[in-house]
C-alpha cells in the first residue's frame, strides 16, 4: 500500500504539532500501517496519516491526485461524531498542510485542527462507493478536472 520510504522525519517533526491537540499514541510504522499516529483528548479521537509532498502549495486536487488512493484509504477508517480522519502533508523544509476527510468532501484545517474557510479552488464529490472523486472548479472549460477520466466527465460523452 504504501509507496517510498516512511515518513520518519514528517513523524518526528508531526508530534509537537499533535501534542499541542491532546495525548498523541504513536503508531510503529510498517508497510501496510495507514495511521502514523492518534490524537486523543476529552471527547475526541483523531487519527492521523502523514505524507511528504514535493508541492505542499499545491491546490488540493493536485495533492490527491500525487498520492494515489490515499484518500480512499482513509475513507475507509471509521469517522462520525467526535471521530476525525486527517491527513497532514509536509515538505522538506518542515512546512504542514492539514486536511480532515469527511465523507463527501476534503476540509483544510489549521494545526489546532480547527476549519479554514472553504477554497474554491478544491472540491470533492463523491463517486457511487463513497470514497470521492477530487475535482477543480478551475479547470478550463471542456477540460477534463484533476481526479477524474474523460469517461467519468460528462462533457467527454
Amino acid at each position: 500500500m504504501s509507496r517510498g520510504r516512511h515518513p520518519d522525519l514528517g513523524r518526528g517533526i508531526a508530534e509537537p504539532v499533535a501534542r499541542r491537540r491532546g495525548t498523541v499514541h504513536m503508531i510503529k510504522p510498517g508497510s501496510d500501517t495507514l495511521l502514523d499516529l492518534v490524537i486523543t483528548s476529552p471527547g475526541t479521537f483523531t487519527a492521523v496519516t502523514i505524507r511528504r509532498t514535493q508541492r505542499l502549495y499545491a491546490p488540493l486536487p493536485d495533492l490527491v491526485a500525487e498520492s494515489g488512493d490515499l484518500v480512499c484509504h482513509v475513507r475507509q477508517l471509521p469517522y462520525g461524531g467526535q471521530v476525525s480522519r486527517e491527513i497532514w502533508w509536509y515538505n522538506r523544509n518542515g512546512r504542514w498542510r492539514f486536511f480532515r476527510i469527511d465523507e463527501a468532501e476534503i476540509v483544510e484545517l489549521s494545526s489546532d485542527g480547527t476549519p479554514h474557510p472553504p477554497d474554491p479552488r478544491n472540491a470533492v464529490k463523491p463517486d457511487g462507493n463513497g470514497a470521492g472523486i477530487v475535482t477543480s472548479s478551475i479547470s478550463p472549460p471542456g477540460k477534463v478536472p484533476v481526479g477524474e477520466s474523460e469517461g467519468d466527465h460528462p462533457a467527454s460523452s
